[in-house]
């Protein structure tokens, strides 16, 4: 119905709330939904917060019209514009330069690493990705990272990713502390089936929500691996009819997300 979110503007919606005033974050590529996210921040509860393209190096492109993250139209209208190989400095050489990044994956695994380089053995690989760009050094310096996860099943919720690309706590759950990362690690992954966090045992994947449409059992069913439960598991808060309609009228007016 044209009423209800569509699983990309509940995931915006979910993000937006998760974010806080007066901090600066960083997208890759496409994060339109990342993206949409930052931008309802803004219009709602964190108007101080600043968002920055890591592939176009936009600075708070202007709400409206979602494009692509690395589409040279988000300049028209954006605050600044940062140039490539600045942005490359600021990404690589900055430590805790941005207080959050949002990143994604073809894979995860119960502590928080992200794989977008290849699926199956390195030297045949099944699957080819993107590769890691800048989401290394993002996922060690940011101040907290974001998961936004497309698909939650058991093909790419894995016991371990097939190659880390983004370090969440390592391949055991100490490694991040064992290398003096400055940043905090993945905070909250959004999944099409509910929220989750780290604050199992040795920073293992726990349920934090269930979305209206999910339960337990299938998260469960969908995930290759045992996952924590938070002691008080709620469901996810659907958006609220003011929070949709700015979604749609203010950020994503040609329907991006529908």
């Amino acid at each position: 119905m044209q009423d209800q979110a569509t699983m990309p503007e509940f995931t915006a919606v979910v993000l937006s709330r998760q974010l806080r005033d007066d901090t600066v974050g960083i997208l890759g590529t496409r994060s339109e939904v990342a993206a949409a996210g930052c931008a309802l921040a803004q219009l709602t509860s964190a108007p101080g917060l600043s968002f920055l393209s890591g592939p176009s190096g936009v600075v708070n492109p202007k709400p409206g019209r979602l494009l692509p993250i690395a589409d040279e139209a988000l300049i028209d209208g954006a605050e600044a514009l940062t140039e490539l190989s600045d942005n490359i400095d600021l990404i690589d050489w900055s430590r805790r330069a941005f207080d959050f990044a949002v990143l994604g994956g073809i894979q995860v695994d119960r502590f928080g690493n992200l794989n977008t380089v290849a699926v199956g053995d390195w030297a045949k690989p099944k699957v080819r990705g993107p590769g890691a760009i800048g989401a290394s050094v993002l996922a060690g310096h940011a101040g907290e990272f974001f998961i936004v996860m497309g698909e939650h099943s058991t093909r790419n919720f894995r016991p371990e990713v097939d190659f880390v690309s983004a370090l969440g706590f390592g391949r055991t759950g100490t490694e991040r502390d064992a290398l003096g990362l400055p940043g905090g690690g993945p905070s909250l992954l959004i999944s099409p089936l509910g929220t989750f966090d780290f604050g199992g045992h040795g920073h293992t994947m726990r349920v934090r929500t269930v979305h209206p449409w999910s339960s337990v059992e299938e998260i469960t069913r969908n995930t290759g691996f045992e996952l924590a439960h938070h002691e008080d598991i709620q469901t996810t808060p659907v958006p609220r009819p003011e929070e949709l309609e700015l979604l749609r009228a203010a950020v994503d007016s040609t329907g991006v997300l529908r």
